[in-house]
């Protein structure tokens, strides 16, 4: 709305220059990782023959 200076003028509020800097846009939401498979026990030396279990 207009201003009224204390010299009696009314002055008119100056446009609000554009903003040169744009809200930018959330980016998207990163995607879940995919889940890594636990690696392979790394073969060592053979220790002794489990015991089958009895039926």
């Amino acid at each position: 709305m207009p201003t009224r200076m204390r010299d009696g003028t009314v002055r008119e509020p100056e446009p609000m220059p554009p903003d040169p800097f744009p809200p930018t846009p959330m980016p998207p939401p990163e995607p879940e990782p995919e889940p890594v498979p636990p690696e392979p026990p790394l073969p060592g030396p053979p220790g002794p023959e489990p015991e089958p279990e009895p039926a």
